[in-house]
């Protein structure tokens, strides 16, 4: 039931300099508007630093109160440091769209400014929402115009962040052996630098989970106890929750229920304070998970607890994760209904999850060959000349294109052919169920069939008697191939688990080969064998 955490580099945060102060004070010194207007707004910039990773919600209270007074004063510095920051912390805390309108105002501030150092910083926090989206194109397209921006300014610093992200977003594809190449180049760079807050943490944080998809368990623990420690010396909370819930999944796999159980409760109640509701979501269906071995009863609370709030924020991956609970749970009780009817649901959300990565994977494999180019092209780039670098970033860039547009026509090729193929084997099951009815001399009426079924023909046929439920659904069947099971036990006034089962019986029975309209092709047979 893990939902993985890939911590990605919030660019505005790191080196701020500042010397811890306690909160009261900071606050103190903003409201007192006695002060000088610099003073007040070096107390605010310190609060920031110090407590936008423990103390979101406060934080965000009194940049709003800054961007009033910047306003008020025409000061651009201060409104686009409200806009920024205010975009970081909403991004953490999973309001994705909050987060790119105020980005997005940020970067009009910017530009106002003809500043690049901060527009490059708004391209990359705004590829980092994308990426939350899966969006992996734009995000693509927005950490490439920044990695731009910071080659022409020689911002080694911007340019290492930049690379960070492209491990970040190798990771999200599944290639993690790339990912650790970038990963353990960054780390190496950061080697002896002081006043590197927790970035460490957060790298490390992100190679402990590499090494875990790889089943390097071992590795993955080092990482994350060392990760662990740096962010809570640090006090960065949103990252130290995504750590304890790694942490979590590692101990769930080693069999190290326990631990497993205790991480996930620290993730919850640290995403809960910090007002990270969809990350708190996440961990409470862990909590539930791993409650469901000892009382699925309890799990089943749980889950029940958080399931319409889950549905409304979650992807299919969530909606499928919890209906399987659901079912594994109801299962456990004995409340087989209730255990059939969450699987039924878990299915149709897991069917829907593989389509959706079924369209992703072709996507994701252009897009990792196209990051293995760009990752190629900035260690070339810094041996030539400035003309041959512009020439090679535009090639880049275009292949880029070229290659997505290319992937996308063929993906949609393939969808659209395959609907046809169904389409096209959905109409030839209906002609020749309509040329049996026509051969008896009528014409088919799929409300009033004129066909008759020839039950002892079939028995004969298949070498065994239908039962009763069996000769209703096939009946049901003549006059509407098309209903769904629920339809056909409406109408058999039984229950769907038993023309389910009836329905499966009978796929043996008449050894039914095909795999999307099976009742379709189950009553041809049946409707051939009866007219000889």
């Amino acid at each position: 039931m893990y939902k993985p955490i890939i911590a990605l580099l919030l660019c505005g945060f790191l080196g701020n300099g500042w010397t811890q102060s306690d909160l009261s004070s900071l606050i103190d010194t903003w409201t007192d508007v006695s002060q000088p207007t610099e003073k007040r707004f070096e107390a605010l910039n310190e609060l920031h630093a110090e407590y936008h990773l423990n103390n979101p919600d406060t934080v965000l209270h009194f940049l709003e109160e800054l961007r009033v007074l910047a306003e008020q004063l025409d000061h651009q510095t201060a409104l686009y440091s409200v806009y920024n920051r205010r975009g970081n912390i909403l991004r953490m805390q999973g309001i994705n769209t909050g987060a790119l309108r105020a980005y997005k105002d940020a970067e009009g501030v910017a530009r106002s400014m003809a500043d690049s150092s901060r527009l490059a910083s708004v391209y990359a926090n705004r590829g980092n929402v994308h990426v939350q989206l899966n969006n992996y194109v734009e995000a693509t397209r927005h950490f490439s115009e920044a990695l731009e921006i910071h080659r022409q300014r020689g911002d080694v610093k911007g340019q290492r962040n930049m690379q960070m992200a492209l491990g970040n977003m190798f990771t999200l594809i599944d290639h993690f052996d790339l990912a650790k190449v970038q990963y353990k180049t960054v780390l190496k760079e950061i080697e002896g630098e002081s006043d590197t807050g927790y970035f460490p943490g957060l790298l490390k944080l992100n190679m402990g989970w590499c090494e875990f998809k790889l089943g390097n368990f071992d590795e993955a623990s080092e990482l994350y106890l060392s990760s662990l420690e740096i962010l809570e010396r640090e006090e960065a909370l949103f990252f130290l929750a995504g750590c304890y819930d790694n942490l979590a999944a590692l101990r769930q796999e080693q069999g190290r229920m326990r631990e497993a159980m205790q991480h996930a409760i620290t993730c919850t109640e640290l995403y809960g304070n910090l007002g990270a509701r969809g990350d708190e979501l996440h961990g409470l269906l862990t909590i539930a998970d791993l409650t469901l071995l000892s009382d699925p009863a309890e799990a089943l609370r749980l889950a029940q607890d958080i399931q319409g709030e889950l549905l409304k924020e979650s992807d299919y991956q969530s909606k499928s994760e919890l209906y399987l609970l659901l079912y594994q749970a109801f299962k456990e009780l004995g409340d087989e209904p209730n255990a059939l009817e969450m699987h039924e649901v878990f299915v149709l959300y897991d069917d829907s999850l593989q389509t959706e990565k079924h369209r992703l994977a072709v996507l994701r494999a252009a897009y990792e060959k196209d990051v293995e180019h760009q990752l190629q092209a900035v260690q070339w780039e810094g041996e030539q000349e400035q003309s041959r670098q512009e020439i090679k970033q535009l090639k880049t860039l275009l292949a880029l294109v070229l290659g997505f547009l290319l992937v996308i026509g063929v993906l949609i090729t393939y969808i659209v052919n395959i609907q046809k193929r169904h389409r096209g084997r959905r109409d030839d099951l209906m002609a020749q169920i309509e040329e049996l009815h026509m051969k008896s001399g009528q014409k088919l009426i799929l409300d009033t069939p004129v066909f008759e079924l020839d039950r002892t023909g079939l028995n004969q046929a298949l070498g065994r008697n239908l039962n009763e439920t069996d000769w209703k659904v096939l009946n049901i069947l003549l006059e509407d191939p098309a209903l769904t099971n629920r339809g056909i036990a409406e109408k058999a006034n039984l229950s769907v688990d038993g023309i389910g089962s009836s329905l499966r019986r009978m796929y043996g029975y008449f050894e039914v080969k095909e795999t999307k309209y099976k009742k379709m092709a189950l009553l041809h047979s049946a409707m051939q064998i009866s007219a000889g």
